[in-house]
């Protein structure tokens, strides 16, 4: 039997992050399924060099045909540029397949194919040795392929959507899992850059084919906890009429996040018990802006007192049927939008949304366009929405520096984008000491009624202060895993101020250090 690894992993830059590779996951049980003997290696950003080369000498065999690298967004940890080009040195003939939903993240890295998109289809692709794709070259004068999977391999589509764990996993009862209810959305938000979004048909799986997995999942290792992967679990009233009754027949209740439409849910209260059903009590609202105008700009827009009651309306009516936790998400400098703006949404927030999160950023436009990837309308045509370039130095009057010492925020995004303009005619090629001015790589922009400057260092200055309310949020409900992974933690406990409930760093550790071993034993 062929034989492939695939090693995932995402970045958290404070500890050690306990989250699967879903990517990862998905594909192997894509590929197992066409006959491969596939193994999956979690958490490889915490992984040393050497551990990584110890683990590569005890799998990799003649059957052995690829090494993947996979992730969503981000495949970044520094260690991939040694291990990369000495697992390419020791194993020449084993190919090395990178997936992303950006081709940056692998830059300069001597892979042989890059996927882009979901990945399942053009993997069967790449193994039967024929896929179609372009060869393109690195800075370094290295070439790859790349293969085409939002196009010409549109995974996007498939109905089975189940992802199964070995147990050479190594799962544990308390983990958060990633789960699939469907792909795409049917929204096209000015300022995304989902690939597969402005789609008009229901691309969900049935509701059995759900109701195994979650089963298997739960008799098997224990699992009740999961984060629901799609862009919006609410886009269909039927589709969650379909999961709630299913989910209802397992003989566990789970705990759930996810996304959710906010204007679709206070119009829709009918599906607010559907979604109590499904077990989503904890979720996060991509809300953008309580400005009506400038939520209208990018495609949103419910009249605000009327989304901000039902919101709150919405959170008693979950609140009365246990634990529930919802976070909103906000942009800083859409169109319209203003400093007074911005303080009128933070005044509501502190007297409105005590024991729930909240998060916002500033709005971040593509400097340029990078390659093969898909751009927002913002930035296809930023002029359009009002939105010209500009320099750190011409916004900022004082063209200064902040004075009261680095902040804990935003100051580093600042300084970051100060040093890129600095560098602006030099090319900056992605090593893992660049990173940080790839990251960013955005335009500084200016509107009739901000500036990026004036947004960063209201930010910084005003927004997140200490106040009481937003000092003592709960954790992000899409971080709920670095804490559930103690079993001693429980899901109420997300409720807690998340400065009362550090991350649990040596528990965190302890866990990864444990797979480690069982993974080289």
């Amino acid at each position: 039997m062929n034989h492939g690894i695939i090693m995932g992993g995402v970045v958290d830059y404070y500890y050690d992050s306990i989250k699967r590779a879903p990517g990862a996951h998905k594909i192997a049980t894509h590929l197992r399924r066409e006959g491969w003997d596939i193994e999956v290696l979690d958490f490889v950003n915490s992984w040393t060099v050497e551990e990584l080369k110890e683990f590569s000498r005890q799998r990799v065999t003649n059957k052995t045909k690829f090494l993947g690298l996979s992730a969503t967004f981000s495949i970044r940890f520094e260690h991939l540029y040694e291990f990369v080009p000495w697992f390419k040195k020791t194993y020449p003939d084993v190919l090395i397949v990178a997936g992303s939903q950006a081709l940056y993240n692998v830059e300069g890295i001597p892979i042989d194919y890059m996927v882009h998109g979901y990945g399942e289809l053009a993997m069967s692709a790449i193994l039967k040795g024929n896929p179609k794709y372009s060869e393109h070259t690195w800075l370094t004068g290295h070439t790859f392929r790349r293969v085409d999977a939002t196009h010409d391999y549109m995974a996007a589509r498939m109905k089975n959507l189940s992802t199964y764990y070995e147990e050479r996993d190594h799962i544990q009862p308390q983990e958060v899992l990633t789960v699939e209810f469907g792909r795409g959305c049917i929204f096209n938000c000015h300022f995304c850059t989902l690939t597969h979004r402005n789609i008009k048909l229901d691309h969900s799986r049935s509701e059995e084919n759900l109701y195994h997995e979650l089963l298997e999942n739960y008799e098997k290792w224990g699992v009740t906890n999961y984060s629901i992967s799609d862009e919006t679990v609410n886009d269909y009233t039927e589709k969650l009429y379909r999961y709630a009754n299913e989910i209802k027949k397992l003989p566990f209740k789970p705990n759930m996040v996810g996304y959710i439409r906010g204007d679709l849910l206070v119009s829709k209260p009918e599906n607010w018990q559907m979604i109590s059903d499904i077990g989503l009590n904890s979720q996060f609202y991509g809300i953008e802006s309580f400005h009506r105008p400038s939520a209208r700009s990018v495609g949103k827009g419910m009249e605000t007192v009327r989304l901000q009651d039902g919101l709150l309306e919405y959170k008693e009516y979950m609140q009365e049927r246990g634990h529930f936790q919802a976070h909103l998400s906000l942009i800083a400098g859409l169109p319209h939008e203003t400093l007074d703006t911005l303080r009128t949404t933070k005044k509501w927030i502190l007297e409105n949304w005590v024991g729930q999160s909240s998060q916002i950023m500033p709005l971040w436009i593509p400097d340029q366009a990078r390659p093969y990837e898909e751009q927002s309308r913002f930035a296809m045509d930023p002029e359009k929405y009002g939105y010209l370039k500009t320099t750190m130095k011409n916004s900022n009057s004082n063209h200064a520096p902040w004075e009261d010492g680095p902040q804990s925020r935003f100051r580093k995004l600042y300084d970051g984008i100060v040093e890129r303009e600095a560098n602006a005619n030099k090319i900056i090629y992605k090593t893992k000491e660049s990173t940080f001015q790839e990251e960013m790589s955005f335009m500084n922009w200016k509107s009739d009624t901000l500036n990026l400057y004036q947004v960063i260092f209201y930010l910084e200055h005003e927004w997140y202060t200490p106040d009481e309310a937003l000092d003592n949020q709960p954790p992000d409900p899409f971080s709920y895993h670095n804490w559930l992974i103690d079993p001693e933690v429980k899901w109420e406990d997300m409720s807690a101020p998340q400065n009362t409930m550090p991350p649990p760093v040596e528990y965190a550790k302890k866990f990864i250090n444990i797979y480690k071993q069982k993974k080289l034993a």
